[in-house]
């Protein structure tokens, strides 16, 4: 079939199969779908396992209707050929599990780990240390002052500096970073071309290929990018229903340390805090010296 993505038109930038195939399971929005990380194994490869469901020879792989729909409709040889020629033309960097610089601690998602990704910047500082710092979008004057202190505590102390890409407290730890002259991650639930936040000296990186449509479903993945490319997690301020929250419950289901900053008792932008201590017995960070030693 020419739709394979295996048959890909030229462009300047260069992939074997296998990574045009993992190309091609993102542009379905299929990166870190269980079934799809199962039928790669099966299948001995991603490129052998997006052929066998084009030839409807993936039995084996147990994929449902959905899955399998998507892949057929979306997993294109046109669709990759865009998705190389604009992560080419705004100088993006592919990842796969296959890469030298692939951060081997997104294994802790198991079969939810995603088949690759896009960086801009120094991939490198992915295979470092880090410390995710993160929080809801709309802080109080209390959850800015606590962002700062802790990012730019952090930084001087040599810790790498990870956040999403939104607003609130985790664009306050990445600007604090920066202003440290230390290195971040931002974790962009968007594609890298959508992104307004930058990284002066670090990495951004992204699930969605150029272009790709944001989801529901990218949102969540986010967060729990978030939680494995770091070693612990802290929150600053969060609600209820504040998505740091999902976050620090990835990160705790991972067996990572998480720490909460603690906040009035009446202040319902520090009730996500106050939850996950008494449901998570998370650790209680107060100070710079909290944040470094949290094991």
């Amino acid at each position: 079939m020419t739709s394979r993505c295996s048959t890909i038109p030229s462009t300047s930038l260069r992939v074997d199969d296998d990574t045009a195939a993992r190309v091609a399971l993102a542009c379905a929005g299929l990166s870190g779908e269980p079934s799809v990380n199962v039928g790669i194994q099966t299948f001995g490869g991603a490129s052998a396992f997006v052929a066998a469901v084009h030839d409807g020879q993936d039995g084996p792989a147990a994929l449902s209707n959905l899955v399998r729909q998507r892949i057929r409709a979306f997993a294109t040889a046109h669709r990759v050929s865009r998705a190389l020629e604009e992560t080419t033309a705004h100088g993006f960097g592919i990842l796969t599990p296959e890469s030298d610089l692939w951060p081997t601690q997104l294994g802790a998602l198991r079969g939810l780990a995603p088949q690759l990704l896009w960086v801009a910047g120094d991939p490198g500082i992915l295979l470092h240390p880090s410390v995710a710092i993160t929080g809801t979008a709309s802080p109080t004057g209390y959850g800015i002052h606590m962002g700062i202190e802790l990012a730019t505590g952090l930084a001087g102390r040599g810790w790498i500096i990870a956040a999403g890409a939104g607003s609130g407290i985790d664009q306050v730890a990445l600007r604090s970073a920066d202003a440290m002259r230390g290195r971040g991650i931002m974790v962009a639930a968007a594609s890298l071309d959508k992104v307004r936040t930058t990284v002066a000296k670090g990495v951004a990186v992204s699930e969605l290929p150029p272009t790709g449509q944001l989801t529901v479903r990218a949102q969540r993945r986010a967060k729990y990018l978030l939680a494995a490319l770091t070693v612990k997690t802290i929150v600053v301020e969060a609600g209820l229903s504040s998505g740091a929250l999902r976050t620090a419950e990835a990160a705790h289901a991972m067996d990572r340390p998480v720490g909460v900053v603690p906040g009035p008792t009446t202040s319902p932008f520090s009730a996500g805090c106050h939850w996950l201590a008494q449901q998570h017995h998370v650790s209680l960070v107060t100070s710079i010296k909290d944040a470094d030693l949290l094991r």
